[in-house]
């Protein structure tokens, strides 16, 4: 993965990052809050389905709500999926339809999720890395997948724009946002990955809150 690719960032200027933000920041879906911009909503429907995972592996749950639209976005496609939902705050009193809840940290996810269960999830899947954004989260989730992963399947992750949107003290609340960790891991493993640019640029160069995040196995 070249170098350049990486420190590409997001195509729009930061005045017009803000407004989509604000909009992003208020988007609900049912109701329920679910904080993902416009241009991802569409990227995750043309990947889902191509892809049509069976198994969604959600690290970052909130209030349920991307679990909620994942669920009808693939049950709308009728696959048979199932997905799993993590937080370290699990929600409770919230059931959707083929999707389990857990509580767990993403920089320990051997804790929550055992190599029996991840055997004997169906495939294809999907993973979506939406927890803490800071890189020693996306790290962790990283080289956690990278023994489970098979050719042809994505992790995603989200905001990886914090950099574009974001400056001073935000970027440092974050500690420098998931991009370092996305250029750290394919340093060292991107002979088996590639930075997808069909979707991470498919509205314009990087026009996406995933910046250089659709991330798919090779081999």
């Amino acid at each position: 993965m070249a170098l350049e690719r990486l420190a590409t960032g997001c195509g729009l200027p930061r005045r017009f990052l803000e407004t989509i933000q604000h909009g992003t920041m208020n988007y609900s879906y049912k109701g329920v809050p679910t904080y993902k911009s416009p241009f991802d909503l569409a990227l995750y429907q043309l990947l889902l389905w191509e892809q049509k995972p069976r198994t969604l592996i959600e690290i970052g749950s909130k209030w349920g709500g991307s679990a909620l639209w994942f669920a009808d976005v693939l049950q709308n496609y009728g696959i048979d999926y199932t997905i799993h939902s993590i937080d370290t705050q699990p929600l409770a009193n919230r059931e959707i339809p083929g999707v389990i809840f857990y509580q767990g940290d993403g920089r320990n996810l051997s804790e929550t999720l055992s190599s029996k269960l991840l055997a004997a999830m169906p495939r294809p899947m999907m993973v979506i890395e939406d927890a803490d954004h800071r890189p020693a989260t996306t790290l962790a989730v990283l080289r956690f997948f990278d023994q489970w992963l098979r050719a042809g399947e994505y992790i995603v992750i989200e905001d990886s724009i914090v950099d574009d949107l974001y400056d001073g003290d935000r970027v440092a609340d974050f500690e420098g946002g998931p991009r370092p960790a996305i250029a750290e891991f394919l340093g060292a493993r991107g002979v088996d990955y590639e930075v997808d640019t069909r979707f991470c640029d498919y509205f314009g160069p990087n026009l996406t809150w995933n910046v250089n995040g659709y991330l798919r196995r090779v081999r």
